[in-house]
């Protein structure tokens, strides 16, 4: 009787343990669950990603978001906008803060150690703009010059292995980096022709060199673990924003060669 009564009571602390434990939800199911999808975009970043006049966010990464929200959703509403720079973005994705970051962020080995992305919707490539009356035209031109750079970014590495010898003058964002640039604290800026490209739409005395010195493949960065499912998703949604046309509709839309 006692061997019964002992069996029956380690039965139920296994049995009211098990139903105890909370089972964690993969990224996609909280997603569905809180029905807002949260992403970290850049705020400093024309055309990709800024502030418009009238205090929205705009640029071809919000319309990615907002096209993912509509696809997990059913509405591009359901997103939430969260400010990340270059600095701070791996961390807003392995905190937790955002369910993923769209904001040029190019897939490195290093970065994929830490994070996980989907496969890449746009391919940029690093150069850099001077003034128009610069003697300056590849990156050759550049050896012991000022150039500026946002902190953080595959920009900086790539100039510190290439131009040794050049002097790096670093921000963490990109509107400090333009406004230094324009009071002439260095030679050159250097980071992704996308991004560049912005900054020449509203600035008409400056030029950006011809060759470039990277590939920078553009994708969705999310969290590493327990996010295969997520991951799959986002490849399915990226495939089809390239073959339905929507990406290279943004381009246009956004007036981003290439």
């Amino acid at each position: 009787m006692k061997k019964i009564f002992l069996l029956s009571l380690i039965f139920s602390i296994i049995f009211l343990t098990g139903c105890g434990k909370k089972i964690e939800q993969n990224s996609l199911d909280k997603i569905i669950e809180r029905d807002t999808l949260i992403v970290g975009v850049k705020t400093d970043s024309k055309p990709f990603g800024f502030i418009s006049k009238t205090g929205h966010n705009e640029g071809f990464d919000i319309d990615v978001a907002r096209y993912v929200a509509k696809d997990l959703l059913g509405s591009e509403r359901k997103v939430q906008f969260i400010p990340v720079t270059p600095n701070n973005r791996m961390e807003a994705i392995t905190s937790g803060d955002v369910d993923m970051v769209i904001a040029t962020m190019s897939i490195t080995p290093q970065r994929q150690y830490f994070i996980d992305f989907s496969i890449p919707y746009y391919i940029a490539g690093q150069t850099a703009i001077v003034k128009k009356k610069s003697e300056i035209y590849n990156f050759s031109d550049l050896k012991h010059k000022k150039i500026i750079v946002v902190l953080g970014t595959t920009a900086e590495k790539n100039i510190r292995r290439i131009i040794p010898n050049a002097t790096i003058i670093g921000f963490k964002n990109y509107s400090d980096a333009f406004n230094a640039f324009k009071q002439n604290q260095g030679e050159a800026i250097s980071s992704d022709n996308t991004i560049l490209s912005g900054f020449l739409q509203d600035n008409k005395d400056y030029r950006m060199l011809k060759n470039k010195i990277s590939q920078e493949p553009y994708a969705i960065a999310i969290k590493k673990e327990d996010n295969q499912k997520l991951k799959k998703n986002l490849d399915i949604i990226v495939n089809r924003m390239i073959n339905d046309g929507t990406i290279k509709n943004l381009k246009q839309k956004w007036h981003i060669a290439g």
